[in-house]
């Protein structure tokens, strides 16, 4: 039996792990097939097809989570074995960043003017290491002092009312989708505090055009079930990881929830 991971970060978008130190822990946690799924990045996935080696005994499925906006919310979606060289992929990898850093830097703008300590020219020349996990506009304000740690800052971008503008679903579904990849509906629960989605929003995902839904995830605990009858009845593929980020996040420990290739239905992108 494999046991299977295909939900994990790394430091090239908010985890603190390189390749070489993921390749670590999953040798030393008995992981057989992971994907590395960085949001909204593909940086890492040449550098992990570097370094292994047939002796490792692991299965790399090359991924990435695209993030998208439903109903004024924001989602996001894995795709797996896709073509990291597409351009319209890459593309829209790209747009997505400047979104996200464009609103980052509205942000500081706006705080900026609550704190005397803090200010735009600061942020700009304000630099950070990678390996800390996060991201620059955060690892900033609890640098500074602003906010004791990261969830606070999250309250706080909430609270101020700025969102970077994000693709719609069916745009990006497309786009994975032409890349030649799969496309699953990450930890569905995440958006309802750990509650199961309605069944009327997973038919719209259905509908939208995913190929499965990560049924395994710490968010979806005693949930599984639902999840997979829903795949089952609509022909979807099962998935299923951590979501770890390293030691970001220590609850989330990579391999938990321990899931085992046979408890899937990943056959295509194998």
């Amino acid at each position: 039996m494999k046991k299977i991971d295909m939900h994990m970060h790394t430091y090239a978008s908010d985890g603190t792990w390189d390749v070489s130190e993921l390749k670590e822990e999953l040798i030393k946690n008995k992981i057989n097939v992971f994907s590395i799924t960085d949001h909204d990045s593909i940086e890492n996935i040449k550098n992990m097809q570097d370094i292994l080696r047939p002796s490792d005994n692991l299965i790399f499925i090359p991924g990435t989570e695209l993030t998208c906006e439903y109903q004024g919310r924001e989602y996001h979606l894995t795709l797996y074995n896709f073509d990291i060289q597409n351009k319209q992929l890459l593309d829209m990898i790209n747009w997505t960043n400047e979104s996200k850093l464009s609103s980052n830097k509205d942000y500081i703008k706006y705080v900026s003017e609550k704190y005397d300590i803090i200010s735009f020219e600061d942020y700009e020349k304000y630099e950070y290491d990678r390996k800390r996990g996060g991201w620059k506009s955060a690892n900033y304000m609890v640098d500074r002092g602003i906010h004791k740690d990261v969830p606070t800052h999250l309250t706080d971008v909430i609270n101020s009312g700025l969102k970077a503008e994000l693709k719609g679903p069916e745009e990006v579904i497309k786009t994975g989708h032409k890349s030649g990849g799969y496309v699953f509906l990450a930890h569905p629960s995440y958006h309802y505090k750990n509650s199961r989605m309605p069944i009327e929003e997973l038919e719209f995902w259905l509908e939208a055009g995913i190929d499965g839904i990560e049924c395994f995830s710490p968010y979806n605990k005693g949930q599984e079930q639902y999840y997979i009858d829903f795949c089952k009845k609509n022909n979807l593929m099962i998935s299923g990881g951590s979501d770890c980020h390293g030691l970001f996040i220590p609850s989330r420990k990579i391999g938990l929830p321990e899931v085992m290739l046979e408890d899937l239905n990943i056959k295509k992108i194998l």
